[in-house]
Formats: C-alpha cells, structure tokens, sequence
C-alpha cells in the first residue's frame, strides 16, 4: 500500500527522516532562542521557554487517558526545576506552585462535579479535615489576609500532591514506581550540586545566596546548592531523600538487581553532594536517624540490642572525653570551620527565636497569619534593613522571611490553632506507622515501607529546627511524598481489618 506523503513512519520513508527532522527543529529551536536572547536578553529567552514548555506540556497532558495522572508524575520527574518562579517572578510563584493549584481546581471540581455514590474522598482520615478546618481561622483572622490566603491556596496545592501520591500507590507497582522515581531525582539533584560545586554556578535561575559564601577564621566557604538557591534547603532535601531510600534498600525492600542497582547509584550520589552543601544539620539529621532506624527496627532479640546500646553509650562517653579538634581534624577544612563554629551560630539563632516572640506573645491563638513573617518585621520595625548582621559580610540589606526554624515559624505565623494543625497531623502520622511496624500480619513490605518513611520524617523533622525548609516546594514534596507512603500502608491494614 502507498504511503501518505505526510506519513513519516510510513515504508515508503527512510527509518533516519524522523531523527533529521527532529535534530533540524531543535536546531532551528536554538537559533531562533540565541537571536531572541541577543535583541531582548535572557530574561525573554526564560519567558518564551517557560511558555513553550508550559503549553506544551499541557497539550501532552490532555493527550493523555488520565491527565492528571500524568501531569502529577511528570512534575514528581522534574521535581530539582519546578522550583524556579513562575514570569513575571515577582509575586513569588513557583512552577511546582502554578501547577499543582491547577490540579487542585481540577480535582475539587471532579469531586463537585461526580455523583455522590461514585465520588472518592477529598480527606482520607478526619484528622486531615480537622487540621485544615483549624488552619481556616489563622487565615480570616490574619494581619495579612491576601498574603496568608495565597500562602493556604499554595499548601492545599501541596495536600493535593500528597492526594495523588496516595492514589498513585493504590496502582499495580504504584510504591516501586515513586521509589524509583525518587531515586531518579536524587541523582539529578546530586549531579546538579556536583555542577554548582566544580563550576561554582548556582543553578536556582535566583542567583546565589547569603548562605552560599561565608568567612570564617579567614577561610572562605562556598556551599554547594545545586538547584536550590540556599544549600541549606539543598541539604535538607538531599538528607530526607538518603536516609528513605537507604534504609529502604538496606532493609531489602527490592529483590530486583537493576531497581537496587538504580537506588544504590542514586544513594551514593546523594551521600557525595550531602558534604557539599556543608549543611551541619543535614548531615548529622541523615547519620542519626539512618542508625537509629536501622537499629530500633531490625530482627536482633531484645538484649543483643541492650548490648548494642550500652556499647554504643559506651564508646561515646570514650569519644567526649577526647578533644574535639582531634575529631574534626579528619574533616575537610571547610567542613571543620563549620562545625567549629556550631556553638556560636546556635547562640545567634535563639536570640533570633526570642526576639522575634512579641509575634505570638501578641496573637497567640492564631498567629500573625501564614507567610507574614517579613511582612510583620516591615511594619513593625520601619527602617530596619539589617537583621542579625546576617548581610553585613556582603552588604545586601537582609529582612528575615522566617525565624530560623520551622516550628517557630509555625508558632509564630499560625500561633495555637495552626500549632495543633500541625501536632495533629504530625502524631497522626507516627501512630499510624507504628501500627503498621508493629503488626506481625501486615505485609513485609509494608513495614520497611513505614520504617524508611518514618526515618526520612525524622531527618527532615531535625533540619526543621532550625530553618523553615517547607518554604521550598520541593522539599514540601518529598515531605507530602512520605507522608502519603505512610497514610496509604495503614489505609491498606484498615481496609484488611487490622486496624
């Protein structure tokens, strides 16, 4: 039969056409970038690709049996660059934002819009309802209430990525596949810090950080962040991701050599960016919650693990009683001056903490609002442009956006209501996997499911001590991410009746 002359995969087209068009298009693709970015610059170059990129995507989407679906997987894919602002930039709008607010119009109107008796639920638990329904008055009642309504709209968006990450386990292979694409995003991550380290470009398309270039004792420290613009943010995404896949592993989670083989690539990768990024709390975060994981939870009687630990309590009261420098000498130097240097930085911080208190003292049952931290420090502090001397080294004026730790910032923004919000989903979700651990019935996997999930919570729960990483989108997905593996294990045990 003749082929369609438009028909490029047909016999009578040589099997290399494709591949030349599609090299002469991206060619062409390039040119045309090169000249816009020689006559406009390259701010125009970045809306015209993010414009391309966005409609393109979503013609793909709609293409597809289940866009949404898709479109929640594809962004899981390109979770190191959804980070970057949507244009004009200005109103601080992520990708990871725009997209999954979205997908929040689309599965609110799905559940408005379905018969009754065929509709899934919107809040899989009460305790998520009650949460949120707590989170409402912190926002009506508000010093800010446009700014704290943008703030909740963008953290429903991420409850809705959390949604889709518990319906995608549901699915024939669904857990492997989010495992495998986590992997994936480690690594590119990782490679991004090894780019920013060797190239000492930061790839955030924000420009560099105060936290990227410091000075100590003469020495100067550049902190690697890949993707991210604050390394420590970097950190902290790096660390949660190692210690969840690592103890997953460890545990033997996969019985595949290649998934093992893609895992352990990734983990490796993920523990050489870790020191890069010279976050001192991720990387203690990530050690201890991967030993305490994998020794609270593992098949060892009960006085083997007493002995295990008395020689552990041992050998660190032996380490105490040696000095510290001989310790860190082992250290990079720039590793060294870090942790040298700990005890002061701490210090700054409380002070930090406790000068920033009228905030709750003020409004303690719902807080100043969320995301009103600078916006209160602006009108209550005219004229102040230099907190903390933290520019000072730089000369950039610097206005704190969060207290230097995610629980005061919860505190202080959403005060007694938005503190249980959290407290409630926080606890929820640890007795929810204890369950799970603890059940001699539940699938094996299901365990190391919920002890990898609940050791890669830990490690972020520790680096949100002292910096506010949910301000990242990012790191707000892989905390959605391992929530949902937790929620959807101890759904499944319920639905078996054990729970």
């Amino acid at each position: 039969m003749k082929a369609h002359p438009l028909n490029l995969s047909g016999s009578a087209a040589a099997p290399w056409l494709p591949w030349a068009a599609a090299l002469c298009l991206a060619a062409f693709a390039g040119l045309a970038l090169a000249l816009v970015a020689t006559q406009f610059g390259e701010r125009t170059v970045y809306y015209l690709a993010t414009a391309v990129i966005g409609g393109g995507g979503a013609l793909v989407a709609f293409t597809r049996r289940e866009p949404m679906r898709f479109v929640f997987l594809a962004l899981l894919c390109g979770l190191p660059l959804t980070g970057v602002l949507v244009p004009p930039g200005r109103f601080g709008v992520t990708v990871f934002d725009a997209v999954m607010i979205a997908m929040t119009i689309a599965l609110v109107g799905r559940y408005v819009m379905a018969d009754r008796r065929a509709r899934v639920p919107l809040f899989p638990t009460r305790s998520w309802l009650i949460a949120w329904l707590l989170v409402l008055p912190c926002v009506a009642l508000s010093q800010f209430p446009a700014l704290s309504l943008v703030r909740f709209v963008a953290t429903f968006a991420l409850y809705t990525f959390f949604w889709f990450a518990l319906a995608e386990q549901q699915r024939r292979n669904g857990s492997e596949r989010l495992v495998l694409l986590l992997a994936g995003v480690l690594l590119v991550t990782a490679l991004g810090m090894f780019a920013d380290h060797f190239l000492r470009s930061n790839l955030s398309l924000r420009g560099a950080n105060l936290n990227q270039i410091s000075y100590l004792s003469g020495l100067e420290i550049y902190r690697a962040g890949g993707f991210f613009q604050d390394p420590q943010r970097a950190g902290a995404f790096v660390a949660t991701l190692v210690t969840f896949l690592l103890v997953l592993t460890l545990r033997g989670r996969f019985e595949s050599p290649k998934i093992r083989a893609a895992i352990w690539l990734a983990i490796v990768a993920g523990l050489a960016a870790l020191p890069l990024t010279i976050s001192r709390g991720a990387i203690l975060a990530c050690l201890a919650m991967s030993i305490l994981a994998l020794f609270a939870f593992n098949a060892w009687h009960t006085h083997v693990k007493v002995l295990v630990a008395a020689l552990s309590v041992t050998a660190l009261l032996v380490l105490t009683q040696t000095s510290l420098d001989l310790w860190l000498d082992v250290l990079p130097t720039t590793i060294r001056e870090r942790f040298l240097h700990m005890g002061d930085e701490f210090t700054s911080r409380l002070f930090i903490w406790f000068d920033t208190w009228e905030m709750f003292a003020e409004q303690p049952l719902t807080g100043i609002g969320p995301g009103s931290f600078r916006s209160y420090l602006l009108e209550t502090r005219p004229g102040a442009y230099d907190y903390y001397g933290i520019g000072a080294s730089t000369g950039v004026p610097y206005v704190p956006d969060q207290p230097e730790s995610g629980y005061f910032k919860i505190l202080y923004e959403g005060g007694l209501f938005g503190s249980l919000a959290a407290l409630l989903v926080a606890g929820d979700t640890v007795r929810r996997a204890l369950a799970v651990i603890a059940d001699r019935a539940a699938p094996t996997t299901a365990r190391t499911e919920c002890i990898a999930a609940l050791a890669g919570l830990g490690t972020f729960g520790l680096t949100f001590v002292t910096v506010f990483t949910m301000s990242d989108v990012r790191l707000g997905a892989v905390f959605a991410l391992l929530l949902a593996v937790i929620w959807h294990r101890s759904l499944e045990r319920a639905r078996a009746g054990r729970g």
